[in-house]
């Protein structure tokens, strides 16, 4: 899924508005293009997920996993099944990584950062890392 122009584009999908706009600008200071959405949004139907993943075509999710943690990871679950997103590399965040382990087992896990909500560094990290390596490539 790799932009046309090249650019390192990164879709934040989180229930905290304040979180979402640090880790926006955080993101784009580090060189990526970002879309946002609230996890609510996308749960209720109001956001269009299709056509927002067509026109943003993210290559990574920031995915956050609130409580309650089953109902979240079985959305997360149909999310990373759908066609569209099938190439995308997820980060997954909590801020309460015992419990997420204890409630859904969190197998098959990319990452999870485990840290206040305002762990923006810790997540600017792990998406660096986990960024599709071709994409980091033709950088």
């Amino acid at each position: 899924m790799l932009q046309p122009d090249g650019a390192r584009h990164v879709s934040v999908f989180n229930s905290r508005p304040d979180f979402i706009e640090a880790l926006r600008a955080a993101l784009e200071a580090d060189g990526f293009t970002c879309s946002c959405a609230h996890l609510a949004d996308i749960q209720s139907g109001v956001l269009d997920l299709l056509a927002f993943i067509e026109t943003h075509r993210p290559e990574l999710i920031v995915y956050d996993l609130p409580r309650p943690y089953e109902a979240h990871w079985n959305v997360l679950r149909l999310l990373k099944d759908t066609r569209s997103l099938s190439g995308a590399v997820w980060v997954l965040t909590t801020t309460d990584k015992a419990a997420l382990e204890a409630a859904v087992g969190a197998d098959g896990v990319v990452e999870i950062i485990f840290g206040e909500p305002y762990g923006v560094a810790d997540v600017v990290t792990a998406v660096r890392e986990r960024f599709p390596r071709e994409t980091a490539a033709a950088r």
